[in-house]
């Protein structure tokens, strides 16, 4: 089995991961936001804006595992290798920021990504 050919998947996913938890934590703010309308409905309150923002990152895996599925599947080639690198550089640094938080699921994507675009250089 190719793994890296789910790696696409694999951030939307996580995004879908990343959206279940944020509506879980924040469900009283996105109610009162919704509820009370969405327009310049958060203006200075931190909580809000980071409850917002932890909604849309989510959202961005979604859009952006989507793309890399679409190039996966129209190239039938691994992830671009500096991907890889950038994933897991990102995810350790997420680490040592937030130990307790879900960059530790960008480290196994990254490492797919980079063994299979290493494996595959090989290959051609």
């Amino acid at each position: 089995m190719k793994l890296w050919k789910y790696s696409g998947m694999l951030l939307s996913t996580t995004g879908i991961i990343h959206i279940i938890v944020a509506i879980t934590q924040e469900w009283d703010i996105y109610k009162e936001l919704f509820f009370n309308g969405l327009i310049n409905s958060i203006s200075n309150n931190t909580q809000k804006a980071l409850s917002f923002w932890f909604f849309i990152i989510g959202v961005i895996l979604i859009m952006f595992g989507q793309s890399l599925h679409y190039y996966i599947n129209k190239e039938q080639l691994p992830a671009p290798l500096f991907l890889g690198y950038a994933l897991l550089i990102f995810s350790i640094l997420g680490c040592f920021i937030v130990p307790i938080s879900g960059f530790w699921l960008f480290i196994p994507q990254a490492l797919i990504i980079i063994f299979a675009k290493r494996k595959h250089n090989k290959l051609a």
